[in-house]
């Protein structure tokens, strides 16, 4: 599972101090991937962050047919941009 956490863009990515947003597993991480939704450099077992910005273009790029193919990403996507945050990344 890779879990994502909300983050202000200038908090450092203590990971007891943020709030949970919710995880993807393996298959729709790849589907995103594909989707040129994720970078290909990130690894799913890794760490990694997007900034509130990032985030703003993820969700303009979300049609609701890709929406569809990678739907936890999408819902994360669009809880973040709502509350003006960055996601930051654990894999596991």
């Amino acid at each position: 599972m890779l879990d994502f956490s909300f983050i202000d863009d200038e908090q450092p990515a203590h990971r007891r101090e943020l709030s949970y947003a919710g995880g993807i597993e393996y298959e729709e991480f790849e589907k995103a991937r594909e989707l040129k939704l994720v970078e290909n450099h990130l690894d799913y077992y890794g760490k990694f962050r997007w900034s509130s910005q990032q985030v703003k273009q993820k969700r303009v790029a979300l049609t609701p047919a890709i929406s569809a193919v990678i739907p936890n990403l999408a819902t994360i996507i669009k809880q973040a941009f709502t509350g003006n945050y960055g996601l930051v990344a654990y894999g596991d």
